[in-house]
């Protein structure tokens, strides 16, 4: 797999730690896909594509489960997405949501490009893969978390898509079942939404926090990085929300964790720097 294919640390430590829910050894999956520990320090670092693909492989061997991406799903929306949750939840309406997820999801993986298409009545939300041998516990979680993050942001349930489609040798059209979801095996894995659906707007909009976390992305995605600490800041700014959240949201399992490398980077922690004592 070509090396300049990659997924975020972030995503690696989010297989590992399903992994040990399950009882496996996370250490070793990590070892035998040839990952250093070094590499999951930094949540924002690119682990090649290469690496990840054979995580997903021992993985695989290890567990021997076929539906091990499918429950996957339920660590996928916080931790990996290294704060771009925040964006999508707080735009305006579904609509600037999904088109935002498009444009900076290679922030977070290049593996695989999204696209929103218009198709009149209803729209296609497209996953093209990079390479056609990803494994299919990644495209699993993908479409799922998909799905399920979207019925969330217009509160309505799974089953108001029209269709998803996924890859030959993808297993979670069971769960899709379950959700009331009409699926086919499709080339690629996609979702078919009503287009007026787009127009819904989301609870969670706040125009100044929306704005301002694009122009955070849009730096980010030109510097080849992404900045969480520089996210929590923002959002510290323009919202009430609990620091415990804000740390979850943008990667950090332990919110002490965040607070000494919030404290690090910007010299006071979180509550003081919302209480004003830096406008830095």
């Amino acid at each position: 797999m070509s090396p300049l294919l990659f997924a975020s640390s972030a995503f690696a430590s989010t297989i590992l730690l399903h992994a040990a829910r399950l009882g496996l050894s996370a250490a070793e999956l990590r070892l035998r896909a040839g990952i250093a520990e070094a590499q999951l320090e930094d949540h924002r670092a690119c682990i090649p594509a290469e690496q990840v693909e054979r995580l997903w492989r021992e993985c695989e061997r290890a567990s021997g489960n076929p539906r091990f991406g499918c429950e996957l799903v339920n660590g996928m929306a916080t931790h990996c997405l290294q704060g771009l949750n925040i964006l999508l939840d707080s735009a305006p309406d579904l609509g600037a949501s999904l088109a935002a997820f498009c444009e900076h999801l290679p922030s977070v993986t290049n593996c695989v490009e999204a696209r929103l298409l218009d198709e009149g009545t209803v729209t296609r939300l497209g996953l093209r893969l990079m390479r056609d041998d990803l494994h299919h516990f990644g495209l699993d979680a993908a479409v799922l978390t998909l799905i399920r993050n979207i019925a969330r942001r217009i509160a309505q349930p799974a089953a108001t898509f029209i269709e998803a489609g996924i890859a030959p040798h993808q297993h979670c059209g069971e769960t899709l079942a379950g959700w009331g979801v009409p699926w086919r095996v499709a080339p690629s894995p996609f979702l078919l939404l009503p287009t007026a659906l787009l127009a819904t707007p989301l609870p969670g909009a706040n125009e100044f926090l929306y704005h301002s976390l694009r122009q955070q992305w849009c730096g980010a995605r030109n510097a080849g990085e992404g900045d969480g600490l520089s996210l929590a800041r923002i959002w510290l700014r323009a919202s009430d929300q609990p620091i415990e959240r804000i740390a979850e949201r943008i990667g950090y399992r332990q919110s002490g964790n965040f607070i000494r490398a919030f404290r690090k980077r910007f010299g006071v922690t979180p509550k003081q720097f919302r209480l004003g004592q830096c406008q830095a």
